[in-house]
């Protein structure tokens, strides 16, 4: 009996698959017939991905490096990662010597061509730069009109057009932030007119503005929801009368406030974030001026009965029942800021403890206030952080 086909079936069952170069050798060694040559992708054909491919390639990468070093293969490649850039921070650098700083207009058309690059940006910064120049001007209809977000902090050298110049550049600006500029209300008018969109403004120390910009900003800005406007000097607060409030955040602290600014300001009854502030260093009479006191306390607590996070530091006229109110009407209040308000007294504080369930962080000064080592009994076993401010 022949054995042979079963010792064939034996060797051959349970093996390993031969691998490709094995196949090919062993076509060689028997056959004599060449093997067959394995192609590899030719690294010339990479950049040649479709569009879409090379943009999912880029947004996967993590690292600044790795997306800065995409664009080093080839204009295609530098092309994808430009139409990804999404923010721009162009400042000023007064650190550096001054035989190495280059010129304001020379500043201008670097910003300028950085504008023309970047199409798709979403977040732009020009914090403390130069003002434009007319080589700007006359390039910025190839600028993109996507930006959501700039930074003009510290530019006081642009002027009224030329902010409003700017402005007319990013009609799809969101948040726009001013802080210490020299806008004044045409220039707030501009911003306005041209940015009807604005949910966020911060125009603090911007002493140039006055209530009729401040009244023509609320009324045309319909989507408007937080606003800063502490230290401008020249603001009274009526122009927050007869406006339409959407407010839900609001900065005000340092400037002159009344009663009737007071009820006009919580008018919309939606405020969550609300800051008021008298500076300790401020002289008599302005301090006579800007009442933040027990009847305006009253007046907020009443008026906002969603106030989540309430700023009343250096409020040295608020008294017990000031404070009664906040902890009878503030039920969805989760920070509150009383430094420097010596009138705090226990009781007051125990009202504010009981009654603010959600209350989660509670700044006061330990040195200045009134309650002196007794501010810890009242937060044994409650749940706000107590910070004590010195």
């Amino acid at each position: 009996m022949s054995l042979s086909p079963n010792r064939k079936r034996r060797q051959g069952f349970g093996k390993i698959p031969a691998t490709s170069k094995t196949l090919q050798e062993q076509g060689v060694k028997d056959n004599h017939v060449r093997p067959c040559k394995i192609s590899r992708m030719s690294l010339s054909s990479v950049p040649s991905l479709p569009g879409d491919c090379l943009d999912l390639i880029f947004k996967c990468l993590k690292t600044r490096d790795d997306r800065n070093s995409f664009g080093l293969t080839c204009h295609q490649w530098l092309h994808i990662r430009d139409n990804n850039q999404e923010s721009l921070w162009c400042k000023s650098r007064n650190y550096e010597p001054a035989d190495s700083k280059i010129s304001s207009e020379s500043a201008a058309i670097i910003i300028c061509n950085l504008l023309i690059r970047f199409q798709n940006l979403q977040r732009l910064s020009l914090k403390g730069c130069p003002g434009i120049s007319e080589v700007v001007t006359s390039k910025s209809q190839s600028f993109g009109s996507k930006v959501r977000t700039l930074d003009l902090r510290f530019c006081s050298v642009y002027s009224d057009m030329q902010l409003a110049l700017v402005f007319s550049w990013f009609p799809r600006l969101t948040r726009i932030n001013l802080h210490y500029s020299n806008i004044n209300d045409n220039g707030l008018a501009a911003l306005a007119k041209c940015c009807s969109s604005l949910e966020t403004v911060n125009l603090s120390q911007c002493c140039s503005i006055t209530d009729s910009g401040l009244s023509f900003l609320l009324q045309n800005c319909r989507e408007l929801r937080s606003l800063g406007i502490s230290c401008c000097s020249s603001i009274t607060g009526v122009g927050f009368l007869g406006c339409s409030q959407t407010l839900t955040q609001l900065g005000a602290g340092g400037y002159k406030l009344n009663q009737e600014v007071i009820n006009a300001i919580i008018s919309g009854g939606e405020l969550e974030y609300l800051y008021l502030e008298t500076a300790p260093d401020e002289s008599a009479e302005f301090k006579e001026r800007c009442i933040i006191n027990t009847e305006a306390v009253l007046t907020i607590s009443k008026g906002c009965p969603l106030l989540k996070h309430l700023f009343l530091s250096n409020c040295e006229e608020v008294e017990l029942e000031g404070w009664k109110a906040i902890g009878m009407n503030c039920k969805e209040l989760e920070q509150l800021y009383v430094m420097g308000c010596q009138k705090l007294c226990d009781i007051g504080l125990q009202a504010i403890c009981d009654r603010c369930n959600k209350l989660i962080e509670f700044y006061i000064d330990g040195e200045k206030n009134s309650c002196g080592s007794s501010i810890l009994e009242h937060f044994d076993g409650k749940k706000p952080e107590l910070i004590l401010w010195s």
